[in-house]
């Protein structure tokens, strides 16, 4: 009897340790049952163990996006969040804020041109945010707002917003440490970069192209082009040329919501389709 219940028992292990981030104190372990691969896996820092994921999870370090997010801020002409010089209700000691348990980081960073919106003045800032704990995924966003202050921590996520002090998110990206996340620097870079480039000079275009109606031209233009049907505005989704009554900025704003918060789809590929809808609808749209 003693020895059936000795071959009735499991255990459950650690196989060898996935060094790729150890220079973060990062290990990734294969999760073994009985000593045979399982579809899991242990994220462990400093040797405490942070969360239980399926192999399929594709960890990025807080301190990865944040490099990368300041290498993207300085290129396009972005500050760290605490040197902006507008106005402030109350300051931030850093621009990078860690949640309790340091598994997830919020990165803010702010253009100090300002902008005149419908008569208020307002600023544009981008923030990323990521998490190592499987819960929380990887933003990068642009954002509105008329006075700086420490209590944004979360702004550039999705549906941010604080009526207020016209703080908004206006576009994002996201995505589930998954396929499609790409940690590779070279691929991150460019996602962020595409984000804050886009932050630059994203209202003096939506006033514009509020100005614009959409035309004939610019609907057989879409049509035509390798933008797939599925982020097409509803108003074009018939077999005929209909030319909708829109302006402008709402028809881009349908394509680019469509593709924005699409989840399935890979961060490569909505700055692929970004890029062949700039070509029809430049984001520097020439004044009249």
């Amino acid at each position: 009897m003693e020895e059936c219940d000795k071959k009735m028992k499991s255990t459950v292990s650690f196989g060898p340790a996935d060094p790729t981030w150890s220079a973060y104190n990062l290990s990734e372990y294969p999760l073994l049952f009985n000593r045979g691969e399982t579809d899991y896996k242990a994220v462990v820092r400093n040797g405490s163990l942070v969360t239980i994921v399926s192999n399929k999870y594709l960890l990025l370090p807080n301190e990865v996006a944040v490099k990368v997010g300041d290498v993207a801020a300085e290129a396009c002409g972005l500050v760290p969040f605490t040197e902006f010089t507008g106005d402030w209700f109350a300051r931030m000691n850093s621009h990078v804020l860690y949640s309790n348990r340091d598994t997830r980081v919020h990165a803010l960073y702010a253009l100090n041109q300002s902008y005149t919106v419908n008569g208020d003045k307002m600023h544009l800032g981008v923030g990323i945010h990521n998490g190592i704990d499987g819960h929380f995924g990887f933003y990068v966003g642009v954002f509105t707002f008329r006075v700086a202050c420490a209590n944004m921590v979360f702004a550039g996520m999705p549906h941010y917003e604080q009526r207020f002090d016209q703080r908004a998110t206006l576009e994002y990206i996201s995505k589930v440490h998954t396929r499609g996340l790409d940690p590779a620097l070279p691929n991150l870079l460019q996602a962020i970069t595409t984000m804050m480039e886009r932050a630059t000079g994203i209202l003096d275009t939506y006033t514009e192209m509020a100005r614009l109606d959409v035309t004939k031209e610019l609907v057989e233009k879409i049509r035509r082009s390798r933008l797939p049907q599925k982020v097409w505005p509803d108003a074009i989704q018939t077999k005929d040329l209909v030319v909708p009554r829109m302006d402008q900025w709402t028809f881009y704003n349908d394509i680019t919501g469509k593709v924005w918060h699409n989840e399935k789809m890979e961060l490569r590929s909505k700055m692929e389709l970004f890029s062949a809808l700039h070509h029809i609808m430049p984001l520097e749209v020439p004044r009249r």
